[in-house]
């Protein structure tokens, strides 16, 4: 990342123009840092918030950003509204059925579905499953240190998240190699960067996606275990609070949010400490500050950076009124470098949110979202986040970058904007 605030504040008019390239250009989504910075410098209202030319209010800073996200009467566009699809999302993630998943939905319906799986993430049940995450992340671990490295992406990051989605629902880990890409191929129904042509791929992928949980649903009626997949089965035939059509969209939701999110933030993570080799060496010493390590990650390069909401009925924001149906675009991604929120917001600092470091620590990232479409499975992706970086912490003296594994030798972000991870990060290790 380079350093905030090399670009002059953007009037309205040449905000647009910024966020365009920032989201739909190969450079911009490298690095967007120094073009959120310019947006919260400028706008005409307040600085920040702009009008977008498709009616859409942008918004850059951490408190409007907040305020959007948690405020009980925005949510997710509706299908009756009239919205951009790049702002709406509509139609994407329904099954024929037109069931959706709860990521796309507003109470009741989303509250009801949220309401019955969210007992597998809460803090208490992820803490009881911390010595199995463990367990799974060891082979893991173990296959990397025998190469002396390798792609943290493909042989670390992506396998161990995978590992434990796998475990908490009841998906076989072997042999279901083919659907990893697929989960990938999905996510562009949430990105802002997709192209038609991405689209279709995600259509077709969630097609085949859905065949395969289908089959695998059936085989869990016949053959139930103590696992998630088959607690929503059971759900599902003891009355009508979760439809067919309901548990296998929110199933493959499930599954695809339980690894592509976790995957980012551990190559995000790696990413930042091998390019700040003194905070890696401080958390090697002082490990009791992983857990405000993990949301310096969070915070510094968020594996989610944009997010929507719209108004369900009028309501009252930034002293005017909203009619239903007005959209907000939110960037997280700027909101966790808000430099009116964290001090030194450019800097990376695995101490930022301790709370034993003489200071009130840091308000929380937004990359988890807030309010009603908080990420269900946030303490399950920290606590894995924390688990990864302290068993590589220990396991290896060293790790870096294999630079000569990459095309000029720097890390490359994927083509997508929504969602923000690397293609590859090769790295050489020396166990400890």
């Amino acid at each position: 990342m380079t350093t905030d605030a090399l670009l002059p504040p953007a009037t309205d008019a040449a905000a647009d123009d910024l966020l365009v390239s920032t989201v739909l250009t190969d450079e911009g989504r490298q690095d967007p840092y120094p073009a959120y910075a310019a947006l919260r410098a400028g706008g005409t209202d307040a600085p920040g918030r702009w009008r977008t030319a498709f009616g859409s209010l942008g918004l850059a800073g951490y408190d409007d950003c907040l305020e959007v996200l948690r405020h009980p009467r925005l949510g997710r566009p509706e299908p009756d509204m009239d919205l951009p699809a790049g702002v709406s999302g509509q139609a994407r993630g329904r099954d024929e059925e037109g069931a959706s998943s709860m990521l796309f939905l507003n109470p009741p319906d989303h509250t009801r579905i949220r309401g019955l799986v969210s007992r597998a993430f809460t803090p208490r049940r992820v803490e009881e499953l911390r010595p199995r995450i463990e367990a799974l992340l060891t082979p893991v671990l173990e296959r990397f240190a025998e190469h002396g490295g390798g792609d943290v992406m493909a042989d670390l990051a992506i396998p161990f998240p995978v590992a434990v989605i796998s475990e908490l629902l009841g998906v076989p880990r072997e042999g279901n190699e083919h659907i990893q890409p697929l989960v990938r191929d999905v996510t562009s129904f949430i990105d802002a960067a997709a192209d038609d042509a991405a689209l279709e791929r995600a259509a077709a992928s969630g097609e085949e996606l859905q065949r395969y949980f289908t089959e695998l649903i059936e085989d869990k009626r016949s053959h139930p275990d103590d696992r998630l997949l088959t607690a929503l089965i059971q759900v599902e035939e003891a009355g009508d609070r979760l439809s067919h059509g309901e548990l296998l969209t929110n199933t493959v939701l499930l599954y695809a949010a339980g690894f592509e999110t976790t995957s980012n933030l551990i190559g995000n993570g790696l990413r930042l400490l091998l390019n700040n080799p003194d905070q890696m060496a401080r958390l090697q010493e002082q490990p009791d500050l992983l857990p405000s390590a993990i949301w310096e990650i969070l915070r510094a390069d968020s594996p989610v950076q944009l997010n929507n909401r719209v108004t369900l009925e009028e309501v009252e924001l930034f002293g005017q009124r909203w009619p239903r149906g007005s959209s907000f675009i939110v960037l997280q991604g700027s909101a966790n470098h808000d430099e009116g929120v964290y001090a030194d917001a450019a800097a990376f600092d695995v101490g930022r949110f301790h709370a034993g470091s003489g200071s009130e620590p840091a308000p929380p990232p937004l990359s988890f979202g807030w309010g009603a479409h908080h990420c269900l499975g946030a303490h399950l992706a920290r606590a894995e986040g924390e688990i990864a970086f302290g068993a590589l912490l220990r396991a290896f003296r060293s790790i870096e970058l294999d630079a000569d594994a990459l095309p000029g030798g720097v890390p490359h972000y994927r083509p997508s904007f929504t969602l923000r991870g690397l293609d590859a990060l090769p790295v050489v290790v020396t166990p400890a």
